[in-house]
């Protein structure tokens, strides 16, 4: 039972973050992350030692964003499973749509939470295929 209720508070949690991000305020998103945390793209791995740290690559993907004209994302699946007590995994494929409703990208994100104090926190977020979200 009690698990079940933690999934519950990741979720809404995760959900937070997902609508938090759409609005492209970088320091707005910043309390999801658990610091220190990695950043795994398809390009290579980055640690993000501090908060400013984080806060400097939010800002790099948001103006992107901004600059391909994002609007909003749509999450066509989304898997939570607690590992641990502290631990936990999100997977989702996710759709970004432009202001004029055409599509940008297809992703899929799987991220690594640990409970804190404060709740939970990002501590890993990994893109890859749509295709491959762990269910």
């Amino acid at each position: 039972m009690r698990m079940a209720r933690e999934e519950e508070a990741i979720t809404q949690t995760f959900t937070n973050y997902t609508q938090t991000f759409q609005t492209l305020h970088p320091r707005a998103v910043l309390p999801y992350f658990h610091v220190p945390c990695m950043f795994i793209p398809l390009q290579g791995v980055r640690v993000l030692a501090t908060a400013a740290d984080v806060e400097a690559l939010l800002t790099q993907v948001m103006e992107g964003l901004k600059a391909r004209s994002y609007a909003r994302s749509e999450l066509m699946d989304r898997h939570v499973k607690q590992m641990t007590g502290n631990t936990a995994v999100v997977s989702v494929s996710r759709i970004r749509y432009a202001t004029d409703g055409r599509e940008l990208e297809r992703v899929g994100e799987t991220y690594t939470l640990r409970r804190t104090e404060d709740g939970w926190k990002i501590a890993v977020a990994m893109i890859h295929d749509p295709d491959t979200v762990l269910r």
